[in-house]
């Protein structure tokens, strides 16, 4: 079986790619790079930087990996041009990019080369106002310089162009594109987001893994984002929570939110450790390195989805080893998504 490495530019995003190969093998997301998995996933934390500064460095050996996919924003946040364009010189010169960030389960698609979320410019939305990491654009073709490229034309394209794009509407769209990408080897690098993992995973033979349980929750949330606090306000059940003030997304810097991350995290470590028979609900990815950290903590054993874009494992090493984690981006959901997170977390039956 081919081993992978998942290069994802932010934590959240490391793991929901790796949910896709989840039960495929032993999939983990590591602070540092895992060693003996199937499927290695790794954060690169360049998104959330004011500049890219990113560069390859010791934790990656590229003997290490068979086939590599490179995980960016299904909404086109941070640094993607440039998180692609530096993997893939760590690669190799001869590597076409297939890029394709479609999550439709998720309302994310790419239609002419554009990513639209629920039919709306990815630049339009609440993605080009994020304080941390925004959309800057929308239009791959011109992101990454890279022509647009029908799928019956992709074969013939990969190895002749350093990047193509390729459009996507539906998970059958990616399926078929995971096809191409597959029988196309190393060379072809798939560049895109939970969507195009999914499909890449689905044609590796996957094992039905159980799903979460826990006898309680404790809801960690490290993001200013304002659908983190209306999901926290919605809240049919008392939990322990642990969060930052309500503050106006439209004022808060780059460095305060990185620094109300990390101090929450903080917090948020002592209550994962003195009740360790709950599972930890963290939304947003900027503190959920911060808590993994503060715990001691080496990755975590990525074992699936509670929801589609909600990834859960189990975390690794540490003061919290084998405590159940669950994953979520601050401005991911609906009102309703952290109570289903939660049912589906203490439900009685298996």
């Amino acid at each position: 079986m081919e081993r992978w490495l998942i290069l994802a530019d932010d934590v959240t995003g490391a793991l929901d790619s790796a949910v896709g190969f989840a039960g495929t093998g032993l999939v983990e997301y590591g602070v540092t790079l895992p060693v003996h998995v199937d499927v290695a996933s790794v954060s690169t934390g360049s998104r959330a930087k004011p500049t890219h500064d990113w560069e390859t460095d010791d934790r990656f050996d590229r003997d290490a990996v068979d086939r590599l996919f490179v995980k960016i924003d299904s909404t086109l946040r941070g640094w993607p041009g440039e998180h692609v364009r530096t993997a893939l010189a760590w690669w190799g010169p001869s590597a076409t990019a297939v890029i394709c960030p479609a999550a439709p389960a998720l309302g994310r698609t790419v239609t002419d080369g554009r990513v639209l979320v629920h039919g709306t410019p990815a630049a339009q939305t609440a993605a080009g106002a994020d304080p941390v990491a925004p959309t800057r654009e929308d239009r791959l073709p011109v992101l990454f310089d890279a022509p647009l490229v029908d799928l019956a034309d992709l074969p013939g394209a990969i190895g002749h162009h350093p990047a193509v794009v390729v459009d996507a509407a539906t998970q059958a769209d990616l399926d078929a594109l995971a096809a191409v990408i597959e029988a196309a080897g190393p060379r072809a690098v798939p560049v895109g987001a939970s969507g195009l993992a999914a499909a890449l995973g689905a044609r590796r033979s996957p094992r039905q893994a159980p799903g979460p349980r826990a006898a309680g929750v404790v809801v960690v949330v490290t993001s200013v984002h304002p659908v983190s606090r209306a999901q926290i306000d919605a809240l049919e059940v008392r939990v322990p929570i642990v969060s930052p003030p309500a503050l106006d997304i439209g004022t808060v810097t780059h460095e305060q939110a990185v620094a109300i991350a990390r101090a929450t995290a903080d917090r948020a470590a002592e209550h994962v450790h003195r009740d360790a028979d709950a599972a930890v609900v963290v939304i947003g990815g900027d503190g959920t390195d911060a808590l993994l950290s503060a715990l001691g903590a080496e990755g975590v054993e990525v074992l699936g989805s509670v929801l589609p874009g909600v990834p859960w494992g189990r975390i690794r090493g540490g003061r919290a080893d084998g405590t159940t984690i669950v994953t979520k981006s601050g401005g991911f959901g609906d009102a309703d998504t952290l109570n289903a997170i939660i049912r589906t977390l203490t439900k009685d039956e298996p």
